[in-house]
Formats: structure tokens, sequence, C-alpha cells
């Protein structure tokens, strides 16, 4: 075995997220190696590789690209091969995209299905991606697999858009605040406090000792959460790329209404991927730990885990779904008549709409109500500096009448 090391995202027998790093030969070779021990691998990465660590959040629209364009050729009646020797043609110089569709190309040439062949590549699309084209493979529906494939990907990449967007107001609050701080400590506190110095004003009101203590000791303090926050986060990001983002999410589902926020793309998240993947033929195990795989949040891994679990012991998800306390009871309900009617994927299409709806609300509410919260802070600050430094202001002008 080479020395070449691999990290990789698995889900166990039980559902739950296991990482590890192993040595091999190739991509292809850990993901038979975490099969074999009973692991469904979700991604297997190069431990080196940088792209993985700088461009995550490039690798859906790469691969929804790929997965549009090859539907397209495939739906217009283009054979496989065909179709791939069209998407790498047209060019002399073969991009590093391009160049990955031609190793995929001469692997299928080589008697390889299209799924065996994506999974070899270096930057290898997600769990999710290569089960579906494997089902698609399956069912001789591999043209109506990549649309869907595609429309997945790109409804997740709305879906971070929105959540990005509604919190880009709020967050840009929030470095106005942590500003305003840092300047009036910096220079507009001590600038009053020599002046109160100079001119003999020993005796300070509480208010005006307090903010001027404070004022010297907060940038530092800022300095030392800034520094020990990025260094976390730098290293987290650098020795596991999956792990950083998990934990500030983890962070920041703490709060209230982003909190809230996050907890609903989840069960987005859940509802509609569940759903595509009973849609496309995955049976029900499978694809809850392929659900699993995709996960973030604690509280909604969990859940999932206790759903593979009673699945596998064939029972049903909704018993389980209605004692939950994250999981809506409105939605547990439509899952349960969809268990009985044998209609589950599509039930999950309905359960996704609504929870969408639902996120959707909870932005908006969060935006409208976030934003004139920080102003508030940031005017109250204002008027408690502002306070502190006339007090002792109106206190010499008395004396010097």
């Amino acid at each position: 075995m080479s020395g070449k090391r691999f990290i990789w995202k698995a889900v166990d027998q039980n559902g739950r997220i296991q990482y590890g790093a192993w040595s091999g030969d190739g991509f292809s070779e850990v993901q038979s190696r975490l099969r074999k021990e009973g692991y469904f691998p979700v991604w297997v990465r190069s431990a080196l590789n940088l792209n993985n660590v700088f461009f995550l959040n490039r690798t859906n629209l790469k691969w929804s690209g790929f997965a549009r364009r090859l539907a397209t050729l495939l739906e217009a009646g283009i054979p496989l091969l065909q179709a791939l020797e069209m998407m790498t043609c047209h060019e002399k110089k073969l991009t590093p995209e391009q160049e990955q569709w031609h190793k995929v190309k001469e692997r299928v040439e080589t008697g390889s299905d299209l799924s065996a062949a994506l999974a070899d590549l270096t930057s290898a699309p997600s769990a999710f991606v290569l089960s579906m084209i494997k089902a698609g493979e399956y069912t001789g529906t591999v043209g109506k697999v990549l649309t869907e494939i595609a429309d997945e990907l790109d409804q997740e990449q709305v879906y971070q858009q929105k959540i990005k967007s509604a919190l880009a107001y709020p967050m840009f609050l929030l470095v106005a605040v942590i500003l305003v701080i840092y300047v009036l400590s910096v220079w507009v506190l001590p600038m009053y406090e020599k002046l109160f110095l100079s001119v003999g004003a020993v005796d300070l009101p509480f208010l005006t000792k307090v903010i001027f203590a404070g004022g010297q000791r907060l940038p530092c303090v800022l300095w030392s959460v800034l520094g020990l926050a990025g260094c976390g986060l730098l290293i987290l990001r650098f020795t596991r790329p999956d792990h950083w983002k998990i934990r500030l999410e983890n962070l920041l589902s703490r709060l209230p209404l982003i909190g809230r926020v996050l907890h609903l793309r989840d069960l987005v998240q859940f509802s509609r991927m569940l759903g595509r993947l009973l849609a496309a033929g995955i049976p029900l195990l499978e694809a809850l730990r392929l659900t699993a795989g995709m996960l973030r949040r604690p509280e909604m891994l969990e859940l999932t885990n206790q759903l593979v679990l009673s699945v596998r012991h064939g029972k049903r998800m909704a018993p389980l779904l209605r004692a939950s306390r994250i999981f809506p009871k409105e939605g547990a309900e439509m899952i349960g008549v969809a268990e009985e009617a044998g209609e589950l994927d599509q039930m999950l299409h309905y359960v996704t709409q609504m929870f969408s709806r639902e996120l959707e609300g909870q932005l908006d509410r969060s935006t409208r109500m976030i934003g004139p919260a920080l102003i508030l802070v940031i005017a109250g600050l204002i008027g408690l500096v502002a306070g502190g430094i006339m007090l002792p202001m109106i206190d010499l002008s008395s004396k010097l009448q």
C-alpha cells in the first residue's frame, strides 16, 4: 500500500457519522475498504488537496453543471460515450474540469459504469450524487436522474445563498458594533480622559470611571478573542475541512433566531434529500444513511441515527418522528399517512414544500428583527458613552461658573 493519505467521512451501520484518514493507492480502494468494513462512504478526499480546503462551496456548482449538461445530451438521445466526448472535444486545450470529464470518458470506454468512473476522480462527487447515478443505471434512467441531481444541487445552493443573504446585513451591523466599540475605546475615550486629567477633574462619576476602565481593556480583549477564534477556525479548516463549518454552525444555532433558521434548513434538507433518494429507487435504509451523511446539526443527526435503527428493525418512522421534539408534528403525521399508503417519496415532496415556506418566512422575520436590534445596540453604546462623558463636563462647567 502506498504512502498517499486520504481523509474520509462515512456513515456506520447505526447511521452515525465517522471520520478518518487512511493510506491507499486511490480513492476507489479507500471506498471499497470502507464498504467492506461496514461503512457507507459520504466523501473521500486527498489529505493534501488544498482545493478541497479552500473551494468547498464550489463543489455543488461544478457537479450541478456537469449533471445538467450530460442530462441534456442523454435525454436528446445521444449515447453516453458520445455525450462525454462532446463535453471535452470542442476545446484544443482542456481545462482541469474538462480533463476530469475526459478521464471519466476513458473509464467508461473500458467498460466501467458512470458511477464507478466518477468515484475514481480526484475530487469525486458526494455519495448522494454517486448513489443517485447508480440507481439511474439500474433503472435505465440516467438522464432523468442527472436532471434531478442538478435540480437538487441547485436548490441546495439557492437555500445556502438565501441564508447567507439573510445573515449578511445582521453580520454587517455586528461588525459595525465592534468597530464602533473599538474606535471609542482607542481614540475617543483616551482623548477625553486626558482632557479631564489636564483640568484636574479627579473625582469623576462612577459611570465615567467604568467607561474609561473598560475602554482601556477592551482593545486587548477584542484582539485576543478575534485572534483565538481566527486561529481555531484556521486549524479546523486545514486539519478537518468539513468540521470548521459544522462547529461554526453549532455555535450560531444557539442564537434564538439564527438557530431556528438553521434548524428549518436541516428539516428542508432532510425531507428533500430523502424524497429524492427514494424516488430514484434507493431503499429506505440506505437513503436514510445517505441523508445522515449530509446533515450537520447534532440534533438532526441523532434523530436520523434513531430512524436508521428503527427502520433496520422493521419499524416505521412516524412514531419516532411524532415523539421527537425537533420534528414538527404536522410533518410527522403526513409521513405516517404516506407510510401506510406506500407513497413516502411523494409525501416527502409536500413536506419539503411546507418546511421551505416556513424557512423563507423565518428568514424574513429574522432579518427584520436582528437588524433593528443591532441598531439599538449601537445607539445604546453611543448614548452610554456620551452620557458618561457629558456628566463630568457638566460638573466642570458648573464649577467654572
